[in-house]
């Protein structure tokens, strides 16, 4: 939903790391954000939507995978009112967007690490959102 957003901000403030949604590119120092779901909207209250992120960071400088952690979680924790517009594309072209209004974002716990593994440290970082869909959704032929 709005993975490709929050990554164009943890770019910025990491830029030391290769950054990719939903998949990763590399096995060092990269930075990923995935979308995992989330809970279902409330039974009246329809257009609140409730999706997971988790920000997933990777580097064999154990100090700087640290630090990266913390600074994602420094980044995105309590990140209130914003409006992000989600293109969705089909052989290049785009067909449909949608706009989404991101009341807050919410860390679910401290920076976990994860371990080690081929001597690169793994830290996962866990976002709770509430947001809601504007309908003034756009669909082009």
């Amino acid at each position: 939903m709005i993975q490709y957003h929050l990554m164009k901000k943890l770019q910025l403030i990491l830029p030391d790391l290769e950054w990719t949604v939903d998949y990763k590119t590399a096995n060092d120092n990269t930075g990923t954000v995935y979308y995992e779901g989330g809970g279902k909207p409330g039974e009246y209250d329809v257009p609140t939507r409730y999706p997971r992120y988790m920000v997933y960071i990777s580097s064999s400088d154990w100090d700087y995978a640290e630090y990266a952690a913390q600074a994602v979680f420094d980044a995105l924790h309590k990140l209130e009112n914003e409006y992000v517009t989600v293109e969705f594309e089909k052989d290049g072209n785009v067909v449909a967007t949608k706009s989404y209004r991101v009341f807050l974002v919410k860390a679910a716990s401290e920076p976990i690490p994860l371990g080690v593994e081929n001597d690169v440290m793994d830290y996962s970082v866990n976002f709770d959102v509430t947001l809601v869909e504007n309908k003034e959704e756009e669909i082009n032929g």
